[in-house]
């Protein structure tokens, strides 16, 4: 012994009494203090609108700079205030991979975009070629150097948005639902592809996320938000064996492991024909995105559509909806062609989710968002429909709030939520539940299947095998643009060969209990 006390390292990240408030709120984040050691994988949870988000971009420097807001308390890095590097010298020590791959890029070639984040760090010009070709090499994107960004998948936009923060050699990863855009196979890749990096780095990762399951084989920690505090941090095999009760009542979706679903299949549905897609081909820029699709919904029904990123499920499910030229096919809504019921009529009949919520929004705030269809619809209970709508889908505290200030979760069950200021014949949905917390995601499949019960007939785009499995009568797999099946979601599990073919995979009910 040589009589002196060795001291540990400081944490990588170490958060002392944060509190954050967007400008004339109340604070999203209350008197947090939180440390992160290197080399260490931890989950940050919670409901939509706990703040997870928002502490991840004062971790990485970019809030309350970036937004008109106030934060107190202070974020170290290495020991050093965050305030004492330069601008954006901290966000090369913590990278963060966001949930749009296309909201990080700046270039339109893969090639363009890495040499883009090496120039913006003054990268020496004889190294570049050979950091680039080492990034693509670690996250297998080797192949892609010379194509255009647009033209990759889902899954490999992300995996190129990683490989631009991973130039940046940054010794702490945050991601923020980076895999909630990409079907099921894809996304098991890209988490793979993390523990892989981090093992190889030995970086830290923080992973933002309301669905855990395919995370915990990484995780040595976990953390949960409620109201803007910490609610509970500790190993998240004793949080998820031992806080049940409490994260649901949280609204947290509980892993599988932990929380197995009782088996629910809907069953054949067949009731009157309300609507028919025949014979839809769709192309964009002179290139055929959906050739000769096909599908029919029956009254009370509820129908998926899944397949891999760009199968081309959102184009058929708009075309379906109306809302793109057709090259070829027929779109009928009882019984009555689109071009013999008139548009009008066909707009009043059904209703669109998009992916993108605000693409919905036009008023102000949130009242005037969910008061704007009842209202122009004549309704005489326009109030008390917009007061049920706040609290079946939890936004009474954002009432007076503008739509495109809520968090991710709280817009999407916001667009969801104004579709149903007038019930339709027709509701089709773009990934309805991306985003959502457990008890959010609950909320709209139960309010999606009281429609259903009462007669309206539901369509919806999803990659959560889950849930196709428990709300869905049938299933339409695309791939390629073409349909590749149709039929029961017990019948689907069964098709191995194809389930790999489009990237699906069984829900996980199917894969525990065999």
């Amino acid at each position: 012994m040589d009589g002196f006390e060795k001291h540990p390292k400081p944490p990588v990240i170490e958060l002392k009494r944060v509190s954050f408030a967007y400008e004339e709120e109340a604070p999203l984040l209350h008197d947090i203090s939180l440390q992160f050691q290197a080399g260490e994988c931890c989950l940050i949870g919670g409901a939509s609108g706990s703040g997870k988000s928002t502490l991840a971009l004062i971790m990485n420097g970019l809030y309350p700079e970036a937004v008109e807001g106030t934060m107190r308390g202070e974020v170290r890095l290495h020991g050093r205030p965050l305030s004492s590097y330069r601008k954006g010298e901290a966000a090369q020590h913590i990278g963060v991979l966001f949930q749009d791959p296309e909201s990080q890029f700046c270039m339109i070639s893969v090639e363009d975009e890495l040499a883009f984040v090496l120039e913006n760090i003054a990268a020496p010009r004889d190294v570049m070629d050979e950091r680039i070709d080492h990034v693509l090499r670690e996250t297998d994107m080797t192949d892609f150097r010379h194509r255009a960004i647009h033209e990759l998948s889902g899954g490999q936009k992300q995996k190129i948005a990683l490989a631009s923060v991973l130039l940046l050699d940054p010794e702490v990863l945050i991601v923020d639902e980076p895999a909630a855009n990409l079907d099921p196979a894809s996304g098991e890749e890209l988490v793979e592809l993390i523990g892989r990096i981090r093992r190889s780095r030995g970086c830290t990762v923080l992973i933002i996320e309301h669905q855990a399951d395919r995370w915990l084989s990484l995780l040595d920690r976990a953390v949960f938000l409620a109201a803007g505090s910490v609610m509970l941090d500790g190993s998240p095999d004793t949080i998820y064996q031992t806080k049940r009760s409490l994260l649901k009542r949280e609204g947290i979706h509980l892993p599988f492991r932990y929380d197995p679903l009782p088996p629910r299949s809907p069953g054949p549905h067949r009731g009157e024909t309300i609507f028919r897609a025949e014979n839809l081909t769709v192309s964009k820029r002179k290139k055929a995105i959906v050739q000769h699709a096909s599908f029919q919904l029956h009254r009370g029904e509820m129908l998926a559509i899944a397949g891999e990123n760009g199968s081309g499920k959102t184009t058929l499910l708009q075309a379906a909806a109306g809302l793109l030229p057709l090259d070829t096919g027929r779109i009928e809504l009882g019984g009555k062609a689109l071009q013999e019921l008139g548009e009008e009529q066909f707009r009043k009949r059904t209703g669109f989710v998009f992916q993108n919520p605000e693409h919905q929004f036009i008023t102000d705030t949130v009242q005037e968002e969910l008061l704007f269809g009842p209202e122009l619809a004549g309704r005489d209970d326009a109030e008390e429909w917009m007061e049920a709508l706040l609290r079946r889908f939890r936004l009474e505290k954002h009432r007076y709030h503008n739509p495109f200030m809520l968090s991710g979760g709280q817009k999407r069950r916001l667009s969801a939520a104004v579709m149903l200021g007038d019930i339709p014949d027709v509701l089709f949905l773009d990934e309805p539940t991306f985003g959502q917390d457990a008890a959010s995601t609950a909320d709209l499949m139960n309010m999606l299947d009281e429609l259903r019960s009462g007669g309206t007939a539901v369509v919806l785009i999803t990659h959560d095998m889950m849930l196709v499995d428990r709300y869905c009568h049938r299933v339409l797999v695309m791939k390629g643009g073409e349909a590749a099946f149709e039929g029961e979601p017990q019948q689907l599990w069964k098709e191995q060969d194809l389930l790999q073919s489009c990237s699906l995979l069984q829900p996980e009910r199917e894969a525990v209990t065999g």
